[in-house]
């Protein structure tokens, strides 16, 4: 039975994808002859992909609490270092979020992006988060690598 329902669930979400990029591809532009041609139904896509954001986002969420309860009653040791985990990330956001610096960044073929000082701050603390993370990933994928080398 939950197979079935993945699978509906999979098929159903392929479906409305495939509608919504066939009409933002498709659908035709707002202005033919501007510089930067924009699509009809870009807000449409947009939205899409924030539904699908907040879905994962749900369901991420509700099952780590789900195991975290679960954890609670058979490890308390084990949740606790998962909830550590989750505090130290929100630690780095914060330490990320103080060390950014909020000048405007310019962008390529936009002019004059008019955002608070604390917007740019946000935009800044995401991109070093994201060099940060990265970085991090490669590491341990040579890590890994040479470990098993050695090994």
């Amino acid at each position: 039975m939950q197979n079935k329902i993945s699978t509906i669930t999979l098929y159903v979400l392929f479906a409305v994808t495939v509608i919504v990029s066939a009409l933002f591809f498709f659908g035709g532009n707002v202005d033919p002859s501007a510089e930067y041609v924009e699509p009809v139904f870009t807000q449409e896509l947009i939205y899409l992909m924030y539904a699908f954001v907040a879905i994962a986002a749900v369901i991420v969420l509700g099952f780590q609490l789900w195991q975290f309860l679960l954890k609670l009653k058979s490890n308390p040791k084990h949740a606790i270092k998962s909830v550590a985990a989750i505090a130290i990330l929100f630690v780095l956001l914060l330490v990320l979020y103080f060390v950014s610096s909020g000048e405007p960044i310019k962008i390529l073929g936009i002019e004059d992006v008019e955002l608070s000082y604390n917007t740019w701050k946000l935009v800044d603390m995401q991109l070093y988060l994201m060099y940060l993370l990265t970085l991090t990933g490669v590491l341990l994928v040579l890590a890994g690598g040479f470990a098993k080398k050695i090994k």
